[in-house]
């Protein structure tokens, strides 16, 4: 048979028949078989094959035989149709598959035994060119050695159905998706499997986007871990209700997410956000929501802080902002009411400052605070004193820091108070008001007149006074009386060291 006689068309594939029974092997045909196998002289194995009757032993050495010339003289003794069969589909060796297929009639399997197995030539190329066979051409797309024997072969194949075969039985990725791309592939079940089944992306991405049917869309989208697809999936689907649908009874956190960044249904987000088991879910949708009432309806519902934080953060009515951030049981919450840009006057500033429970914000929102008349207010009202106290090194009205000292209602706070003041004869009439020892010492270590402080030196009846009046006076004559009669030691003793 000449080497393109193998195109005509295959004969019909015949049903093989029952393997026959073991049959018993002569003595001579064993020994046969031992050398044609196991000789070490090259002529002597050639010479036993050929001397080979029975076809079971001929057939054993063309499927086992590694050296080519046994094997092929081997097979050209099969003659027995069940017995080619065999070595068509057992042999280890493509050649006598080749060899067996052709005796059987199955040129096209014959060829594509070729083309799969030997690389790229010019006489295999010659073969391969001459292949019209939609199934051959299958085989070859799938199980060529050489990826362009694979490739030249996909191109040449148009049949729908070799198509979908090649699809789900190729191990190159590239070919099955250039077999899913190609124009005749059209029936969208087949199309939809590919997705469901293939493990490449590409693959995936190709036949999804041949799927125009938003039905199989949602129901793969209902199982697809890959975001990409998922989100090519999305932009596919023509209908906002089924990418609603999807996104309230999914399961997965994912296909909300992805659902959530392409839509602008505030209906679906505020539901979403209303019953949606996932807190993240529930923050994404936050994100796209402008109704206040429903951003009002999470901070004061929501059972995770960080979705209420969220709600916070786009909440734009003042009023909330400061009921939140006085009244809100979580403190992450009532921080993020007073970073809010919405919450800038300085009224509503003062306001928090005044009512709120939690120092931390009290002390944040205060430095925004600008007027020192806002500072005053504070310490008149506020309900927490370390909230009062905190004004202080924002207030140097005289007024103010006066009043704090005559009421005397923290001493230490008075004493930070008197810290500021620097006026002589204010300071002379606070120590005159003998509000409490220690104001008066402060005060008299705060003036400079010698005169007042020898009068206050030798009038005062408190040792710690008069010793803080010694630390300040000048005169070596004053000091040195005080350091002879002062009633207490400890003076005279402060005074002599002074001299």
């Amino acid at each position: 048979m000449g080497l393109f006689d193998r195109f005509k068309k295959d004969k019909k594939e015949k049903k093989k028949k029952p393997q026959k029974e073991d049959v018993e092997i002569s003595d001579v045909e064993k020994q046969l078989k031992d050398l044609a196998m196991n000789s070490k002289d090259r002529h002597e194995r050639a010479v036993a094959a050929d001397h080979i009757t029975d076809e079971n032993v001929a057939l054993d050495l063309a499927k086992n035989v590694k050296d080519r010339a046994i094997r092929l003289i081997a097979i050209n003794k099969v003659e027995d149709e069940d017995l080619l069969w065999d070595a068509a589909e057992n042999s280890k060796f493509y050649d006598v598959r080749s060899f067996a297929y052709e005796r059987l009639g199955e040129n096209n399997k014959s060829i594509a035994e070729i083309v799969i197995n030997q690389k790229k030539s010019d006489s295999v190329t010659e073969i391969f060119e001459k292949i019209e066979d939609e199934n051959t051409l299958k085989d070859i797309a799938i199980n060529a050695k050489d990826k362009k024997y694979r490739n030249d072969a996909l191109k040449k194949i148009n049949d729908e159905e070799v198509l979908t075969d090649l699809i789900f039985n190729a191990t190159d990725k590239n070919i099955r998706k250039n077999a899913v791309l190609k124009q005749s592939l059209k029936n969208e079940d087949t199309l939809q499997k590919i997705v469901l089944t293939d493990q490449d992306i590409n693959v995936k991405l190709a036949a999804v986007g041949k799927i125009t049917d938003d039905e199989k869309l949602v129901e793969i989208v209902k199982s697809e871990s890959n975001a990409k697809i998922r989100n090519v999936i999305f932009e596919k689907i023509s209908n906002p209700e089924l990418l609603r649908e999807i996104a309230l009874n999914s399961d997965k956190s994912d296909v909300k997410l992805d659902i959530i960044k392409i839509t602008d249904d505030e209906k679906f987000l505020e539901e979403i956000v209303l019953n949606d088991s996932d807190k993240i879910v529930r923050s994404e949708a936050i994100k796209k929501i402008d109704n206040e009432e429903i951003l009002i309806k999470v901070v004061h519902t929501d059972s995770d802080r960080f979705v209420r934080q969220t709600a916070v953060g786009k909440i734009t009515d003042p009023n909330q902002l400061i009921d939140i951030a006085i009244n809100d049981e979580d403190s992450f919450v009532r921080q993020k009411a007073i970073s809010n840009p919405d919450l800038f006057s300085e009224d509503d500033i003062v306001k928090i400052a005044i009512n709120t429970p939690d120092c931390d914000v009290a002390f944040e929102i205060m430095k925004h605070i600008k007027n020192e008349s806002s500072y005053v207010k504070i310490l008149h009202e506020a309900k927490l004193i370390e909230v009062r106290k905190n004004t202080l090194d924002n207030i140097d009205d005289l007024k103010t820091l006066i009043e704090i000292i005559l009421n005397n209602k923290d001493l230490e706070f008075s004493l930070k108070a008197l810290d500021k003041i620097d006026d002589e004869e204010i300071l002379i009439k606070i120590y005159e008001q003998n509000i409490h020892e220690d104001i008066s010492i402060k005060a008299v270590s705060k003036i400079r007149d010698q005169k007042v402080l020898t009068d206050i030196l030798h009038k005062d009846t408190s040792w710690r006074i008069r010793e803080a009046c010694v630390k300040k006076i000048i005169s070596k004559k004053v000091l040195r009386d005080v350091s002879v009669n002062d009633e207490s030691e400890y003076v005279r003793n402060v005074a002599k060291n002074r001299i």
